[in-house]
């Protein structure tokens, strides 16, 4: 047994070989606040970036009309500042009644179609999360990843197996107490606040204050965005920190 493979892959991964991203956040803004550094990053490195919003500015489940919504076009605004590329808004309400699943199961087909190299989302096990959306997003997102490399999930009425899985290759979450990488975005500091400003509707300084709590500074003064980047193999069954 070759344990330097072992102890390899007990580290966490990189973005550098990344030519596909997607981020899936729980509301217009998410991405923004805690990853729009990475996204611009990434882009600057030549991957393409998808977004999915899972909730946007309607409070009942079922309600949408097709119309709009202003925070729907914010969001679209901040990703045509990145050079982002918007797949979807999935329709669900703030403070969604829709469950893990529910959301999950939304999210596969997705996954399946894009193949990205890496899929970022909030840290459900946040200790002091108490948002339902985000904790039940970031849930959905984890079971998305390992539930899209399944052939035979979710059940097909013919019988048949899914031709097109995917094993998603790194599965990145922000907004984390457990982070083992800080990516550093003091070239893409100016572009994620600007991306942030897009976000007329949350109040600016409020939006600001967050990117404070959440972006680390050194004594260089140089910008962090704090990430637990997580390999294909430790999705599952895996006890060992990754560092």
């Amino acid at each position: 047994m070759d344990f330097s493979i072992i102890q390899a892959q007990r580290k966490a991964p990189t973005l550098e070989g990344v030519h596909r991203a997607l981020f899936i956040q729980p509301h217009p803004d998410d991405n923004e606040i805690a990853a729009g550094g990475t996204m611009a990053r990434l882009i600057h490195q030549g991957a393409e970036v998808f977004v999915i919003t899972v909730t946007d500015d309607r409070f009942c489940d079922g309600a949408a009309d097709g119309k709009e919504t202003i925070r729907q076009r914010e969001e679209l605004n901040a990703c045509e500042v990145l050079g982002a590329k918007h797949v979807a808004f999935l329709g669900f309400a703030d403070k969604t009644t829709a469950s893990v699943h529910e959301i999950s199961m939304a999210l596969v087909p997705y996954i399946r179609e894009l193949r990205p190299d890496a899929v970022f989302s909030c840290d459900p096990t946040l200790e002091n999360e108490c948002h339902s959306d985000h904790i039940k997003v970031g849930y959905a997102v984890r079971f998305a990843v390992m539930d899209a490399s399944c052939d035979f999930y979710p059940p097909r009425e013919d019988g048949k197996r899914y031709n097109n899985t995917w094993h998603t290759p790194i599965l990145g979450q922000y907004y984390t107490d457990k982070a083992n990488t800080d990516i550093n975005i003091a070239d893409f500091y100016e572009k994620k606040c600007a991306a942030i400003a897009c976000h007329q509707s949350q109040g600016i300084d409020e939006l600001m204050e967050a990117i404070a709590l959440n972006d680390l500074t050194n004594e260089e003064h140089t910008k962090f965005e704090r990430m637990k980047l997580l390999r294909n193999c430790h999705l599952h069954c895996y006890t060992p920190s990754v560092e």
